[in-house]
């Protein structure tokens, strides 16, 4: 394994100008990523106070459920210490753990983690949440793998229309287990290839929700490394957060009006508006016979915009002190709710969340609390011995190619090694067609408009069947060309499936397959190795396998 890191070539980006710590982005921040920053962070949380104790009992009952490590619960053990901190990050339970960049943000919650640790001279507990509460089944349902030239979706079919939290949601076993054999059908068999398909047939043993049976891989890919996972729609976390929505309840309308401000200034500044800026939007979800149902407030009440229902702030109170799981947060209060529950010394973050992070620096404000630093997490793309011998016979470095340099290189090199004799060959007697079928349409002038009608639909026949004929020839002519274009293809699949970064689209299990399910723990063990972590911030880590 080899590790290679190159710059993100985009300065102009929202998230290069970020790492360049570029005044015009910063003002939305309370930090940077600078070293001093953190210290300053550290003795902010000194200040404060936090449920340890019942965080400590809350994380241990969890994670029981999916890890025996003595590494995890020694972590969470360490909360207990009161100038620990904590790096925390965390994702939607997508199936097989989704995309490359979920276990990838893992991957740089465990390394800065452990750079900060050394830095600070005191704990620091990597903690990744899972959005247990949210309900879009279509976002985690689904995911890609791919094997040689091509990519396939995997998809469990489910009812988006219910609203149900990911949490409460089980799997559909059988057709979990139909979607794990279709899977690895189509990978090449190895020698991790039966215990990877035995840990997943064997986990739909018995009940299991979409979160649950996230955490269990998360556990297993990580094996030891110390990763705490917590459930956002955990009752025992809930329980803990009960006083801390008892707050966002009463502070709704500072809160609206703080946002609505906060991510107006942020689309004025000309960085858009990465999430609805609405005002009426309360930023909580009701929970309500198994759904789960944004809020809004129209003067004194808070309603559920379709179905038209109202409660009070007072009914709304009296119902969360006997059902703590009766609310949730969105994407504007899991952030604080984030930093009410933890004491967080960096959240890391992906493009899209870095970017709507902005719009909440005045939200943190008015409950008396400044915006964690936000870390970038790493990008990483892993790259196949078969993938890396086709870039250098494409004379080709990665980066390039997910740049979109490789599709044209493609039609370029399809262009220069096509047989162009032939090509010429058909344009020459195309013309010498075209000149012969007009010759016969004026000796046919004088045969009236009938013999008119059959020569010009029989000189259409003519020209389909010559057209015809040049694709089958140039199907030929690019059958010649097969290994080259299997190359190309092969590289795209792998680097820049269906136009998109590794990243962003494809399943960590293909690779798994091929190099081993302990691939992140020793990319984690590189990184260890090496320098800083916080300097690849804002770099693309390749991983030749």
């Amino acid at each position: 394994m080899k590790l290679s890191a190159k710059d993100l070539k985009d300065p102009q980006s929202f998230f290069n100008k970020y790492v360049m710590n570029d005044s015009t982005v910063m003002e939305f921040y309370d930090y940077s990523i600078h070293k001093d920053e953190y210290i300053r962070r550290a003795n902010e949380l000194a200040s404060r106070e936090f449920q340890r104790t019942k965080l400590v009992e809350a994380l241990t009952a969890y994670n029981k459920k999916f890890t025996n490590s003595d590494a995890t619960f020694s972590q969470i053990n360490r909360l207990l210490n009161d100038r620990s901190t904590v790096m925390v990050g965390g994702q939607q339970a997508g199936i097989l753990t989704g995309p490359i960049y979920t276990p990838t943000k893992i991957l740089s919650i465990l390394s800065y983690a452990k750079d900060f640790e050394n830095e600070l001279k005191s704990p620091v507990v990597p903690i990744f949440w899972l959005a247990g509460e949210d309900h879009d089944i279509d976002e985690v349902n689904h995911t890609y793998f791919h094997d040689g030239d091509g990519i396939k979706r995997i998809r469990i079919s489910e009812r988006n229309e219910f609203k149900q939290p990911a949490s409460e949601r089980k799997i559909p076993r059988e057709e979990a287990k139909g979607l794990i054999k279709e899977a690895f059908l189509d990978l090449q068999e190895t020698v991790h290839t039966q215990s990877l398909y035995e840990s997943l047939i064997n986990d739909l043993d018995r009940e299991l929700t979409y979160v649950e049976w996230c955490a269990l891989i998360i556990h297993r890919l990580f094996k030891d490394s110390g990763i705490v996972l917590m459930d956002a729609a955990d009752p025992a976390i809930r329980q803990i957060e009960k006083p801390y929505f008892t707050q966002l309840v009463k502070g709704n309308d500072n809160l609206r009006t703080a946002f609505y401000d906060g991510a107006n200034q942020f689309k004025k500044a000309g960085f858009g508006e990465p999430i609805d800026i609405r005002k009426e939007n309360a930023h909580l979800f009701i929970h309500d016979n198994g759904q789960r149902f944004l809020l809004e407030k129209s003067g004194q009440l808070f309603q559920d915009k379709n179905s038209g229902r109202e409660w009070s702030k007072e009914e709304i109170l009296d119902s969360l002190s006997d059902n703590p799981l009766l609310l949730s947060n969105n994407v504007v209060t899991r952030p604080i709710m984030q930093d009410m529950l933890l004491p967080v010394i960096g959240f890391v973050a992906g493009p899209g969340e870095l970017k709507y992070w902005g719009t909440l620096k005045n939200s943190f404000h008015i409950f008396n609390m400044n915006m964690p630093p936000v870390l970038p997490r790493l990008h990483l793309s892993f790259i196949s011995r078969k993938v890396e011998k086709n870039l250098k016979w494409v004379n080709l470095p990665p980066d390039e190619a997910m740049l979109g340099e490789l599709v044209s290189l493609k039609r370029q090199w399809v262009k220069d090694n096509k047989d162009l004799s032939v090509q010429k060959s058909f344009k020459k007697a195309y013309k010498e067609m075209e000149e012969v079928i007009s010759q016969l349409s004026e000796s046919m002038q004088n045969l009236g408009q009938d013999a008119q009608k059959v020569h010009q639909r029989q000189g259409d026949l003519i020209r389909n069947q010559f057209l015809q004929y040049e694709k089958k020839v140039e199907k030929l002519s690019l059958a010649k060309l097969s290994d080259g274009i299997r190359r190309f293809e092969e590289i795209e699949a792998e680097l820049l499936p269906n136009g998109n970064w590794q990243e962003r689209v494809l399943n960590v299990f293909p690779f798994l397959n091929a190099y081993g399910s302990d691939l992140y723990i020793r990319v984690l063990r590189e990184l260890s190795s090496g320098d800083n972590s916080k300097d690849l911030i804002g770099k693309h880590l390749y991983v030749y396998l």
